[in-house]
């Protein structure tokens, strides 16, 4: 994907809150508002990585640095970029997921193993 315009970004990133909204929809409403929160960074932070894995692709993990005489092989700021948010992208999908086992904790509260005559 090449750098979309800032349009097309806020595009991506609203379909992607809406995918991930849609799992998180019987959440209880305390818990969908901390949900709602996440859901916003991590679609923010799904397509700004996808746009820096575009890059690293392209223009590869690191490049030649000229300064006069000097040269060097440095890192890409992208991959540097990448390389953060990706640790920040993962706890924070952590957390989201967190909330689920809160359903899931609710429905095995559901279910005493007796069956309703």
């Amino acid at each position: 994907m090449a750098k979309p315009s800032k349009k097309k970004q806020e595009e991506l990133i609203a379909k992607e809150a809406d995918r991930l909204h849609s799992i998180f929809l019987e959440l209880p409403d305390d818990k969908r508002e901390v949900a709602k929160e996440l859901i916003e960074r991590i679609a923010f932070m799904t397509i700004q990585l996808q746009i820096l894995e575009d890059t690293i692709k392209t223009k590869g993990p690191t490049y030649t640095f000229e300064n006069g005489s000097q040269k060097m092989i440095i890192e890409n700021p992208a991959q540097k970029s990448y390389n953060t948010m990706i640790n920040r992208y993962t706890a924070a999908y952590d957390k989201l997921f967190n909330l689920l086992s809160y359903l899931e904790k609710n429905d095995d509260d559901d279910n005493d193993g007796f069956e309703e005559v």
